[in-house]
């Protein structure tokens, strides 16, 4: 698994590898739904990296949206991503379906 940018960091891009895809695909309906499942299955990928998970209340966006951030030596979020399909599907089915999943965003002003 893994993460990446696009040129301007508007999107967050996250991956899987065929292993990964694997394991989702034997994930539940309950499970695949999961916020809970999602942080722990995603766990690993944001381990000792700069990306961290946070919230429309700390970003001050109206919206309950999983959201992955970047911050500043002082703990300020200065970038922030959000996966804005989370009404239709789930992060982790995003995974299982399409080997991969946009979070959209970028730098705060």
């Amino acid at each position: 698994m893994k993460y990446d940018f696009n040129s301007s960091r508007t999107e967050l891009v996250i991956t899987v590898d065929e292993d990964e895809l694997r394991s989702l695909r034997w994930f539940d309906d309950a499970t695949i739904q999961s916020d809970v499942d999602m942080h722990e299955f995603l766990e690993p990928l944001f381990d000792n990296s700069p990306v961290v998970w946070t919230s429309g209340i700390a970003t001050g966006d109206l919206t309950s949206a999983p959201m992955l951030a970047i911050t500043d030596d002082n703990g300020r979020i200065c970038e922030r991503w959000a996966f804005m399909d989370y009404q239709v599907c789930s992060v982790l089915e995003r995974l299982r379906d399409n080997g991969k999943v946009i979070f959209i965003g970028g730098k705060l002003t």
